[in-house]
């Protein structure tokens, strides 16, 4: 392995058989929010001959999808950073000339991997973001007296190397995590025997035999139990003679009958007499003649009702529709209004955002912003876009000091399926340079305090997109802007 930096894009969940060798050696390495910055020593390819060619090449691609060089954003995303000296690391914010509140450098570690949440460093969490993945991190303990800061950027280099130009170098009075760091020995395993198995000789307990004895026959018969008589049956029980209480009972019963017979002879005279037919009778068999005679007062009431209008309960039925109709126009609205001021209820659990709109003018934590309109273009000068160019008219005012630096890589477009596209970078030729002069996007080359400063933000998406975008700056990672 030569002297560099070397990296490995990888998934959590990908077959170590499936995953791809590292790409180096490189200097220089700085990662970005949505951008690898990186300049190449040279192409070496991985010493392990059993690698595919084909791996090899897509670890290349996926160098260059990296570093913006080819559009799409990476599709592994996680990042392994290793070097044959160890590998030293810096938090900072990249081109910030007078970087106030200066990380200590940490290092050497022998792996540093880079997910979209945590920065571990062989085993040991140095940083995370909880947010997005738009927020700076936060350093843990891991970083000794720098627990707590918020960095965007994070820089690599070697024992030997150096960071890149531009990271604010290191205070004097800052800290150094100094780690030892020792290649890990080679494990060699050592033979394994099993030792031999002592069996115990098994032998089987004598087993006594009770002695038999012999008892003259004699004293068998007497023993023996002589035959038992079966005893006799059970004598039949005789009813028992009936009592005064129970001849009392018996007539109580008999009278209750004939009264019971008595009335419902009477009832059904007086149905007959009263001219109630069969139904009726079948109907109301639970009820009693005196029932019949008790004033009828909700038979008034609803003798009124059909005479004389709807109740109240009948009115809301006939309304039904009507009512259901106003209610969906209401739902309709709340949801349309909702959408277009951006007071829409979140999600438990969602990060919860501020939309403006084109036109609307609002501060980050290092410039004040502006976004003038939008356009979808198929051509920037002599490059044609693999879908469709949708360019965003960004204005931009700086207020810190001379020196700040935007990156395309800062924006990011959100469609209206939720899925983020990274903007198109400096090397990807949609911008004018000397190979491309024709292009209507000049990305600035200085951002003056207090100057507004306008340019276009380029993105490389699939045209049959829906209407819908959002835009979100690293800047304001709570604020996003609603383009059409």
């Amino acid at each position: 392995m030569q002297p560099g930096l070397y990296v490995t894009f990888f998934d959590a969940d990908e077959p170590p058989t499936r995953e791809l060798p590292p790409v180096g050696p490189l200097d220089h390495v700085v990662m970005r929010h949505h951008q690898l910055v990186v300049e190449r020593i040279s192409v070496q390819q991985a010493e392990d001959l059993a690698v595919a060619i084909d791996r090899w090449l897509e670890a290349e691609l996926e160098l260059q999808r990296a570093t913006g060089e080819e559009p799409g954003g990476t599709k592994r995303k996680e990042m392994r950073v290793s070097a044959r000296d160890g590998v030293f690391v810096r938090f900072a914010v990249f081109g910030e000339a007078h970087e106030r509140e200066t990380t200590a450098e940490l290092g050497p570690f022998a792996v540093v991997v880079v997910g979209p949440r945590t920065i571990e460093a062989d085993g040991q969490a140095l940083a995370t973001r909880a947010a997005s993945e738009l927020a700076p991190w936060e350093l843990t303990s891991a970083a000794g007296g720098d627990a707590g800061v918020h960095k965007p950027d994070i820089a690599f280099r070697t024992a030997s190397g150096t960071y890149h130009a531009a990271i604010t170098p290191a205070s004097p009075a800052g800290a150094v995590v100094e780690r030892v760091f020792t290649p890990a020995p080679p494990r060699i395993a050592a033979p394994f025997t099993l030792p031999p198995r002592t069996e115990p000789p098994f032998a089987l307990p004598p087993r006594a035999e009770p002695e038999p004895v012999i008892r003259p026959r004699e004293e068998q018969r007497a023993t023996t139990p002589a035959a038992r008589p079966a005893p006799p049956p059970p004598p039949i029980d005789e009813p028992p003679a009936l009592t005064a209480s129970d001849l009392d009972l018996i007539a109580r019963i008999e009278r209750d009958r004939a009264e019971e017979t008595l009335r419902a002879r009477i009832h059904e005279e007086e149905r007959r007499r009263l001219g109630v037919d069969e139904t009726a009778v079948e109907d109301e068999a639970a009820t009693t003649w005196a029932m019949r005679y008790r004033p009828q007062a909700a038979g008034g009431e609803e003798g009124s009702a059909e005479g004389g209008g709807l109740s109240f309960g009948g009115l809301l039925w006939r309304m039904r529709f009507a009512i259901i109709g106003i209610l969906l126009v209401g739902a309709g609205a709340y949801g349309f209004v909702a959408i277009r001021t951006g007071t829409a209820p979140t999600v438990a659990g969602a990060q919860p955002y501020t939309f403006v709109g084109v036109g609307s003018k609002f501060s980050g934590t290092r410039w004040d912003w502006v976004v003038n309109g939008v356009q979808r273009v198929n051509e920037a000068g002599k490059v044609r876009a693999q879908g469709v160019y949708y360019v965003v008219r960004v204005g931009a005012t700086n207020k810190a000091t001379d020196g700040a630096q935007l990156a395309p890589n800062d924006f990011t477009l959100i469609d209206a399926n939720g899925v983020e596209h990274v903007a198109s970078g400096l090397g990807g030729g949609v911008y004018q340079n000397a190979d491309n002069p024709g292009s209507p996007n000049i990305w600035p080359a200085s951002f003056p305090a207090g100057k507004t400063v306008t340019f276009n933000v380029v993105f490389d998406i699939d045209p049959s997109l829906p209407r819908g975008m959002s835009l979100g700056i690293a800047d304001t990672p709570r604020t996003r802007v609603h383009l059409d």
